[in-house]
């Protein structure tokens, strides 16, 4: 309930210090979008905390939507693959390569708590999220704030069922950190950290 209250507050004085857009995207939400479109692959050191405790995934990414995740925490030298073009998952549940599991997307085994899978894990669906939600409710732009060396512009979307706090990347245009805060009160933290836009990438890296 105090976290609340304190988020509460420090939404307020955001309010009170910029411009509420109502049920209207943004332009940087449009240059989120845009950015997303037209690159090929990302990768990322996903660090998150929440409710469930603290993950940290090396995440790779490419298009039309390969995914590879490398656990560090917990679970660490677990490693999932995803392939869009028939639909399953290949997860190594431990470093050594004598089990390997082919999954649905869906299976309980590898959805989170709060229903995330694995093929709606990466940064275009959380951009379509957030797009979402600021044409249900409220876009304020925030005064900018450094993340890893970078000055980022903030966004603080809010709706009634989720408000979002989206910290950008100066260059990227992309999402580096993300708050999510739940109807509930619970909090979810996500920094995207050392992320790489349109590198070098080996098609074998999502070889099962």
């Amino acid at each position: 309930m105090r976290r609340r209250v304190v988020w509460l507050f420090f939404v307020w004085v955001c309010l009170f210090c910029a411009s509420p857009v109502w049920g209207e995207g943004h332009p940087l939400l449009d240059e989120m979008v845009g950015r997303f479109d037209a690159l090929t692959n990302y990768t990322t050191l996903l660090d998150s905390d929440g409710e469930d405790g603290r993950n940290r995934i090396v995440y790779t990414y490419k298009k039309p939507g390969f995914i590879r995740m490398d656990f560090i925490r917990p679970h660490k030298g677990a490693r999932l693959i995803y392939d869009p073009n028939i639909n399953k998952v290949s997860l190594r549940p431990f470093s050594t390569r004598l089990l390997t599991l082919s999954l649905s997307p869906d299976n309980r085994l590898i959805t989170d708590p709060k229903g995330h899978t694995v093929d709606r894990s990466d940064m275009g669906a959380l951009i379509q999220s957030v797009m979402r939600y600021a044409r249900q409710g409220v876009v304020t732009l925030l005064p900018p704030e450094v993340v890893e060396t970078s000055l980022c512009p903030r966004l603080l979307i809010e709706s009634e069922e989720v408000t979002y706090l989206l910290w950008v990347h100066p260059e990227f245009h992309l999402p580096i950190k993300v708050v999510k805060l739940f109807s509930n009160g619970s909090q979810e933290t996500v920094f995207l950290r050392n992320l790489k836009v349109d590198g070098p990438l080996d098609d074998a890296v999502f070889n099962p």
